[in-house]
């Protein structure tokens, strides 16, 4: 088997363009052309055609491929139907859908609970020859996925949700970044979520008898103890966040909403709404009529604020007063 990568890579790559079923019988030119273009370098005829001879020799050296050329199509196939240097063949769409699987998982490769990925995605490696590297030219050379900041507190979330499974307390200490200080808290841990890259956990604290939510970013110090949880009966993580539009608590009521927005924003909230509950109430030209049962909080109210003019509140009133406090707080920055 091939020591170097770069010719390890050339035979999947003449691999998959042999079994292209969309651009049967490729010549010497167009897999050149096709191994220059993933691996951002020259790959001249004769290095393919030296590629193909190694192919063709018995394994441990080669892969025994069945490749032959045919004159009629000027071009080279395999004489045994469905055979691949892999143990699985695969269409393009199912590669590229694996590489950008392996991407995803890659992002999450130094969290403990996620460690059976990044040995799934090895194991792939190993018996289906893909080579799925991070640093895929294809995937990276066209798709930037967004990465992972080291300090978002994924290394607590196998001890969390260690005590989630086994229904155990958490005693942890927890940066509070508005009152500037740090306090002590006991939970009884109920769910894990990520929420735009950053990952959070909710629980139920018997001290303040009410369900909360901490970014696991903050947490100082955090320790699974020998206490069993005392399991609420009203917690249903599928409905925790229905009413919600960010990662604040979701146990308020909801409130019904009217909003007028207008131009570009009108489109843009069509085509991915504030929330699930969002109606289209009424549409003139660019000016849209909105309603939504939602929590009002301050996460809800930035997220108004981000429209800018184009959007304006319209009921409830209590709403349109918070929405004014806060502008006006902006226009005070500026005086």
């Amino acid at each position: 088997m091939p020591k170097n990568k770069s010719a390890a890579i050339r035979f999947r790559i003449i691999d998959q363009c042999i079994n292209n079923k969309r651009h049967r019988f490729p010549s010497l030119e167009f897999m050149a052309d096709r191994c220059s273009e993933l691996l951002h370098t020259d790959v001249s005829t004769s290095s393919i055609e030296k590629d193909i001879a190694i192919m063709k020799k018995p394994e441990p050296v080669g892969f025994s491929a069945p490749i032959a050329y045919s004159k009629t199509e000027k071009g080279y196939y395999y004489t045994e139907a469905g055979f691949s240097i892999s143990e699985l063949s695969l269409a393009e769409e199912e590669w590229n859908a694996l590489r950008f699987s392996a991407q995803l998982l890659f992002q999450y490769r130094e969290v403990p609970i996620f460690s059976d990925f990044r040995n799934a995605i090895e194991r792939i490696n190993t018996r289906f020859a893909l080579g799925l590297d991070t640093d895929e030219p294809e995937v990276n050379r066209f798709v930037q996925f967004e990465t992972s900041n080291a300090s978002n507190g994924q290394l607590w979330i196998d001890l969390i949700f260690s005590a989630i499974r086994t229904r155990r307390a958490l005693v942890f200490k927890y940066e509070n970044i508005y009152k500037k200080k740090i306090s002590a808290y006991q939970l009884d841990p109920y769910l894990l979520r990520e929420h735009r890259n950053r990952w959070y956990m909710i629980g139920w604290s018997e001290e303040r008898q009410d369900y909360l939510t901490f970014a696991l970013d903050r947490i100082i110090e955090l320790n699974v103890t020998d206490n069993p949880q005392k399991l609420k009966k009203d917690f249903h993580s599928g409905e925790f966040f229905q009413h919600a539009t960010g990662i604040m608590e979701g146990t308020g009521k909801p409130v019904k909403v009217e909003l007028v927005v207008k131009g570009p924003a009108a489109k843009l909230l069509q085509l991915e709404p504030l929330h699930q509950s969002q109606v289209l109430m009424s549409q003139k030209g660019d000016v849209i009529k909105l309603s939504l049962n939602v929590l009002v909080n301050e996460e809800f109210m930035l997220r108004l604020l981000g429209l800018g003019p184009a959007c304006k509140v319209i009921k409830p009133a209590s709403l349109q007063a918070s929405i004014k406090s806060m502008i006006n707080g902006m226009l005070e920055n500026y005086k």
